[in-house]
Order: structure tokens, then sequence, then C-alpha cells
């Protein structure tokens, strides 16, 4: 037998060898992440979010558009980076607005017909909690929609998601984002309640109960609201899940104070107050007008800017009352010349209005939580806020801001009056630090995706159900 000339038997068969170890190598990758493709596809998360009256698209400060439609928007958003698709059903306000956004690939803001189209007062939610329900119901079969968990937003939202949930046999997780009970507590230290006022916290406090045990789990925003859900509803401590409100770093940052003010128009010298947020009475808007009076003693240049309030006309009615109520403090207190109502604001443009404040002050009688603090921290703007509810949570006292007692203009003066002393550098670098470590999106949103996953997988997937197999919510049955 003759070999062709320079052939060597061992070293050929080692050739041989490595490649065909390395075919092998290459068909277990193709194999593996066709797989993996696989699994994913077949456990792609799809979430049903219910924000019945906060339209995550909404203008933030109008009369119904604060902090949830904030909450709302940002984790729907986070979600759907992280693969996650989601559908959040809100009520369709306005004719105008479009009935079915896709706001960016795998989450869709899809308003649901219930009541009329337009402004409605929040607390009438309730009488059309049934059409929402059967509307989200409709379009789900009408484009076979599988859904692995519900995340429902407030108490009305509630309602609908354990209707929903009971139809499609879904896990169901809550964000009360605010507690009847605690908030009739507030209203009943300044003024005696109707008939009709004590009725409604009556039926809203026992859907509250409801929900809290029967949806699957409950998410708080704060250790404080968790503890509050506890001792009013008897729920176990371990039903519920602490995952804060968060907030967008790269957007709400510091800026030079004398810069931004000089943009946006504001007084270049003399302290600067500013208040974000809705004309509510319970926002504690007239106790801070009241405490400005106390800081132009010692600043007569002290300005208070408050930003939030209707942009239509329907909304600017809503408002109307509170805006009078607030305006006759001004007159009698003679500060025209130092409190100014500036109405809502676009998002782009609030951090350069918390950069140009001295201090952000966040007076409410009741707040179970509140994204403004964070906002304001994460521009490096410290924050005088009432000790109640979330709000403890979130303002560090002595560090990032100070605490004050709930309807003393006295304490809230002096507390501004503290941080304007002090000097707003003084807090700048704690109230950045805690939000950097405690509050950023990516990591809130992280936590509440993993927390939807786990329970997503609780219950498997069910078919939609007939509209008419849809248990039909009553108003007045609260069993």
């Amino acid at each position: 037998m003759h070999l062709p000339a320079g052939f060597t038997p061992g070293k050929t068969i080692g050739y041989h060898i490595k490649w065909l170890t390395l075919c092998v190598i290459l068909a277990t990758w193709v194999r593996l992440g066709s797989l993996y493709m696989g699994f994913t596809k077949a456990y792609i998360m799809r979430v049903l979010m219910i924000s019945d009256h906060a339209d995550p698209l909404a203008k933030i400060g109008t009369k119904d558009a604060g902090g949830q439609n904030v909450y709302v928007m940002n984790v729907a958003t986070l979600l759907a980076k992280l693969g996650v698709i989601v559908d959040v059903y809100t009520r369709w306000d306005r004719a105008s607005k479009q009935e079915v956004v896709t706001v960016q690939p795998g989450f869709r803001v899809i308003r649901v017909k219930a009541g009329p189209k337009g402004a409605m007062p929040r607390d009438d939610f309730l009488h059309v909690t049934d059409e929402f329900t059967r509307r989200v119901s409709q379009r789900i079969e009408r484009e076979s929609l599988t859904y692995h968990v519900i995340f429902s937003h407030y108490w009305f939202s509630g309602v609908i998601g354990l209707a929903l949930a009971r139809a499609y046999s879904l896990p169901l997780t809550h964000v009360y984002h605010s507690i009847g009970r605690m908030r009739r507590e507030a209203l009943e230290h300044e003024h005696a309640l109707s008939h009709d006022c004590n009725a409604f916290f009556a039926v809203r406090d026992a859907w509250e109960r409801r929900i809290a045990h029967e949806s699957t789990t409950v998410i708080s925003t704060s250790p404080n609201e968790r503890d509050d859900i506890v001792r009013l509803f008897d729920i176990p401590a371990d039903k519920i899940q602490v995952i804060p409100v968060g907030v967008d770093t790269a957007v709400f940052r510091p800026y030079p104070a004398r810069n931004v003010r000089k943009r946006l128009g504001l007084p270049a010298d003399g302290p600067l107050v500013l208040y974000a947020g809705r004309l509510e009475w319970r926002k504690g808007i007239g106790t801070l007008i009241t405490a400005m009076a106390e800081l132009i003693k010692r600043w007569p240049t002290a300005t208070l800017c408050i930003i939030g309030g209707g942009s239509s006309t329907a909304s600017q009615a809503m408002d109307a009352d509170e805006r009078k109520r607030l305006e006759e403090i001004i007159t009698s207190l003679r500060l025209q010349d130092h409190v100014h109502f500036l109405g809502a604001r676009p998002q782009t443009v609030i951090p350069a209005y918390y950069a140009a404040a001295d201090v952000c002050a966040v007076p409410s009688y009741y707040e179970p939580f509140g994204i403004v603090p964070l906002e304001s921290m994460a521009c490096g703007t410290p924050v005088v806020a009432s000790r109640t509810g979330g709000l403890q949570y979130t303002v560090e006292d002595g560090v990032s801001g100070h605490h004050v007692e709930p309807r003393s203009h006295a304490d809230l003066a002096q507390k501004l009056a503290t941080v304007i002393s002090r000097g707003k550098i003084t807090y700048t670098e704690a109230a950045r630090h805690r939000v950097l470590r405690h509050f950023a999106w990516p990591r809130i949103g992280r936590a509440i995706a993993a927390h939807l996953a786990l329970l997503g997988k609780t219950t498997p997937p069910s078919p939609p159900l007939p509209t008419a197999f849809l248990p039909k919510l009553r108003r007045t049955q609260l069993q």
C-alpha cells in the first residue's frame, strides 16, 4: 500500500477529531439557542393593567392627573423594555383622544368607553365599573388576547380587576395609591362630613377591604402604607410586597438655579418655594400660603410658585372652587405679589422648575406616597413635607429635607426658613444620593417585573370567556 507523500496518520486523524468536536459544539449551541427562543416565546408575560381614571398619557398637574398617572406610565414603559407585553386600560375621558395608542413596542394604552367621553368626577366612577368591565372583556374576545396577570391601580380599578380575575382565573395584584379610611380621617379633622360623603366612604372601605382579601397580592409603596393596610384590613403582612415609586434620574437632575430661573422667567433673586401637584384641599396649599405670610416678614422678596390645575375648560371648572378659596386666602394676607399660579406645565420643563427652587413644599394632610418629593430631591432640591403616610419614608428628616406637622402653618414656615437659612446646597448631595440609592426607576421596574412574573406562573392563562359569563358587579351589594 502506497501512502501520499507527507501523510501522517496520527496528525490527520487528530485534525478530523478537532473538526468533529467543533461541529458537535456548534450543533449543541444551535439546539440550545432554539430551545431558549422557544422557551422565551412560550413564557412571554402579558399584563392587563387597569388605571381607571389615571390615563398615563394625560397632562400632569390637571385635576385628575398626578402621581398615579406618572407611576403607571413609567411602570408600563419599563416593563415593556424588559420584554413584558402591557395593555393599560383607562377610561376614555375625551372624544378627541385616540382609542388605542401604541406608546412603544409591547405597551399600549387602551381607552375604554365607560360613561360619557368627557370629564367626570372621580368619585362617580363606581357607576361605570360594570360598563368598563364588560368592554374590556369584549376586547379580550375580539382580539383573542391571553393575559397572565392583572395589575390594578386605585380602588375602582380593583373592583374591575376582581371581576376580571374571577372571570378569567387570573392572579390579581393591586396598588391602592390612596386608602379611603385614611383620606376620610383627614377630611373629618377639618369639618363634619355629610351623610352622602359618609355613605360613599363606607362603600369605598368595604370594597377596599374586599380587594385586600381577594387579590392575590398587594403592592404597597412604602413600609408606612404596608402597616396601614395590615392594620385597617386585617390581612397578613406577607401578602404585601413593598416596592416604592421611582423617578427617572436622567430626566430629573440638578441644573444651575440661576440659569433655569432666567430661562423660565422667574425672579433672579430671593427665596423661591415651589408647590407641584393638584389643586385639592387635602394637598394643604392653603396652609402653605399662610406659611408664606410668615416667610416674607424675614425675606420680603420670597416667592411661592404653584404648578398644577386644569388646562381644559372642564377640568378648570372642577378646580374652580379650590382656586377661589386659595385666592381669597392670598388676598386676605396681601400676598398677591408673592404667590403665583403657573397652571399645568409639560413634564419636559418640570425638572427645570424643581432645579430653580430653593425648596419644594409638600404640605399634604394625607399622602400615601407622593412622587413630587422624589422628583425634587433628584434635582437636588430639598423637600419640606408633612409627617404623614409615605412622605415619612421618602424624605429623610434633617438630611434630604424636613418633616412638619400637617396643617401647622407655623411649623411649615419654620422648616422652610431653616432650609432657606442653611442654604439649598446643604441638602443637595444627600437628596440626590437618596433617590439614586433607593428610588431609581430601573431598580423599581425590575422588582415589579419579578413580582408579576412570579404571579403569572401561579395560575396558568385561561381562554377568554363569553361576556355572559362575566359576574355582574353590583354597587350596593358588597358581601
